[in-house]
């Protein structure tokens, strides 16, 4: 069963389990790891005993094997339905998109919708979960991968996304009907200048523990589509205007030479892996540099699969750092002959403090993908389909190589915009609608979609040079070398 379908099964049961226990409501913030970052609004306080209450019952529910039903109501039935309930933001979204009709789904009396496009037939085909308590009220909804759970709480990447959200809610944004309320009223421009401001103090926080702890070496790492080029250039830019000179790096240039690269399991080379790099070369160059001795650092060349030597020879001065981003910058292969003392670890990612309604949230890794989607097509001509095609490999490499040492960073920088769906809908959606019925990613495509008819669209003129954003829509300043 697809994933999506199985959280949206899971979600159905947890909404009903609390309401009929409890007669709360949840609210689905946000992933983390193999799991959905919940809030459970109710009378009775949620302690840990009451979560594996919580959690019987939805066992029990699997065991009973209680149909999903849908149901296909008008749009002026689904928007009354929900502001009988008092969910405004969900009626309001109903209102925001074309469709005459919308599909609702019935469990156990109740209905709603989750934007997976389709549910399981019962819930007996969704046996497999777990629920992590984290503190009274709110828990983690896990969910199976391959069949089992494997589940590990980061708790740096929860109070990042904690902090944005606290951040979103303090300038009233929750969800996407706030941002279209905003752009209705001719206010996006404030609304994309606080939110950029609010970048900039992030990253300057950031650059001023970095020199208040007299670190030398500045390790960038994220997964694919967070932004990694734009926000190591910003970083360095920041650092420089803090009167420290950044020298930049790309842990691409220290590849091996492609017939020394390692072979994967099936006998393919592993460009994915750590030991695709050539990991003295690289500790080598930087123990000399912090040393004070000239260094010759490479630039790979990618076409011929080799490390060229034709730049400069580099020397490190008092005043300057070194700023490296790449895949694997977190990893401690990369740490172990460096004097940790004086490396600095960041993970850049866009935690997406945006949900579509209270039970449906703005996917990170689906953010990535319309990023990913729209350079694939900029910069190289990819269609979508070839980008959602290849998004499972990209998947597989981060679970691997990225998301198991997030919680030994130093600091953390969040490249997600609250707006940033609108502008990247104008781009992402005639490529996604390109995908015809008869391609394996028509449903993948369909979902993203549909996840997009809520957010109004927002012009990319308001979107500055120096934004992340531009790295995936075009017209950075980086990109064009300025």
């Amino acid at each position: 069963m697809n994933i999506k379908i199985y959280q949206s099964g899971l979600k159905f049961m947890l909404c009903n389990a609390v309401k009929r226990l409890y007669d709360g409501e949840v609210e689905f913030r946000h992933s983390l790891d193999h799991g959905i970052c919940v809030k459970i609004f109710a009378d009775t306080n949620i302690t840990k005993v009451e979560v594996e209450k919580i959690k019987q019952y939805m066992k029990k529910m699997a065991d009973q094997n209680i149909p999903f039903n849908k149901k296909v109501v008008s749009k002026q039935e689904a928007y009354e339905f929900y502001l009988k309930k008092g969910y405004i933001e969900k009626a309001n979204n109903i209102l925001a998109i074309s469709n005459v009709t919308v599909s609702m789904y019935e469990f156990e009396g109740q209905y709603n919708y989750f934007y997976s496009h389709d549910m399981p037939a019962t819930s007996g085909e969704l046996k497999i979960f777990d629920l992590y308590y984290i503190t009274d009220n709110e828990l983690v909804l896990v969910y199976p991968m391959h069949d089992k759970i494997d589940f590990t709480f980061r708790n740096r990447i929860y109070n990042a996304f904690k902090e944005y959200n606290t951040w979103a809610e303090r300038i009233g944004i929750n969800f996407v009907d706030d941002v279209n309320k905003v752009v209705s009223q001719g206010k996006i421009n404030d609304l994309i200048t606080k939110n950029n401001l609010k970048s900039d103090m992030d990253i300057h926080d950031i650059c001023k523990q970095i020199i208040d702890n007299n670190k030398r070496i500045v390790l960038l790492a994220g997964p694919s589509s967070s932004g990694k080029t734009t926000t190591s250039k910003r970083v360095s830019l920041c650092l420089s205007a803090m009167g420290y000179d950044a020298i930049p790096l790309s842990l691409d240039d220290f590849f091996l030479e492609k017939d020394e690269t390692p072979l994967d399991e099936n006998g393919n080379k592993d460009f994915e892996s750590v030991r695709a790099l050539d990991l003295d070369l690289f500790t080598n160059s930087l123990n000399n540099l912090l040393k004070g001795e000239e260094v010759k650092l490479p630039t790979y060349n990618f076409v011929k699969g080799v490390k060229e030597f034709n730049n400069a020879p580099v020397k490190l001065k008092e005043n300057q750092m070194l700023v490296i981003e790449g895949l694997h910058a977190i990893n401690p292969e990369i740490l172990k002959r460096l004097d940790t003392q004086v490396v600095y670890k960041v993970y850049i990612s866009p935690l997406t403090p945006l949900a579509v309604d209270r039970h449906n949230y703005i996917s990170t890794t689906d953010n990535r993908l319309l990023r990913r989607i729209i350079r694939d097509f900029r910069t190289r001509g990819r269609s979508a389909e070839q980008s959602i095609a290849s998004w499972q490999s990209v998947r597989d490499g981060e679970e691997k190589y990225i998301f198991p040492y997030t919680d030994t960073v130093d600091g953390i920088i969040n490249t997600a915009y609250v707006y940033e769906i609108g502008v990247l809908k104008v781009f992402v959606e005639p490529l996604l609608y390109d995908i015809k019925m008869d391609s394996p990613y028509y449903n993948e495509a369909r979902r993203l979609l549909d996840n997009l008819k809520s957010s109004y669209t927002i012009s990319s003129e308001y979107i500055q040079p120096d934004n992340v954003l531009r790295e995936f829509i075009g017209g950075s300043i980086f990109e064009r070398g300025e």
